[in-house]
């Protein structure tokens, strides 16, 4: 996977919620997933972003 030079990261309350919110419904691809982190990497068409519980 090539990485954008730009991956914006996204603070959220709940790491499952946000998932299944960007993958269910806005059909991104999680590319790759830190469970232990609570933390997330997903794509879009070319669009990249991160998910991280802000704590």
């Amino acid at each position: 996977m090539r990485f954008n030079k730009l991956v914006p990261e996204l603070a959220v309350t709940n790491i499952t919620e946000s998932i299944d919110f960007y993958v269910k419904v806005l059909r991104f691809n999680l590319e790759f997933e830190r469970q232990e982190d609570k933390f997330a990497f997903l794509s879009y068409q070319g669009c990249q972003l991160m998910l991280v519980v802000d704590s």
